[in-house]
């Protein structure tokens, strides 16, 4: 059920962190490829070719996949019980700059022309839930990017947002 894996969360005792933070990053590689390619880059693809839609969605999984193994290390080293301090250094130090990376990357692809608004939407719904956890990383939990993976999954970008 939702509310018991948002209640898997820190500091609370008992909490499945390491599956949550698995899961928030898996999400949050999958909104930051997703969302690629914004509307206001029109000018940069002129000088670079549209990807086709098979071509986008490959490489924006690949660097998915590439941040997932990033964050799937350091959820290992972290434990299953981190104390809340090391938690938010965690999501500080590793689990939001990979993620932005992440985004970043996506961003930077030549994102298929007549899908750039529908990707601008998802790369803009994965930067939003990112800031909230940069801002309060206690809220990173397995619903964080549910929203982007709606978007995601159905547009082909499963790797950055896997299924629960």
């Amino acid at each position: 059920m939702p509310n018991r894996r948002i209640a898997a969360l820190l500091p609370f005792p008992n909490r499945r962190v390491p599956r949550v933070i698995a899961v928030a990053a898996t999400l949050t590689v999958g909104l930051i490829a997703a969302g690629c390619g914004s509307a206001s880059k029109t000018t940069s693809a002129s000088t670079t070719a549209a990807l086709s839609k098979p071509e986008f969605l490959a490489q924006g999984n690949a660097i998915c996949q590439q941040g997932n193994q990033t964050l799937a290390a350091a959820e290992k080293a972290l434990g299953k019980q981190p104390s809340e301090a090391k938690f938010k250094a965690y999501v500080a130090d590793t689990f939001a700059p990979t993620v932005q990376k992440q985004i970043d990357g996506i961003r930077a692809l030549a994102a298929p022309s007549s899908d750039q608004t529908n990707i601008a939407n998802m790369l803009d719904v994965a930067q939003t839930d990112l800031n909230q956890v940069k801002g309060n990383p206690v809220v990173l939990n397995e619903k964080t990017f549910t929203n982007f993976a709606n978007l995601a999954h159905p547009y082909g970008l499963t790797a950055c947002a896997p299924s629960q």
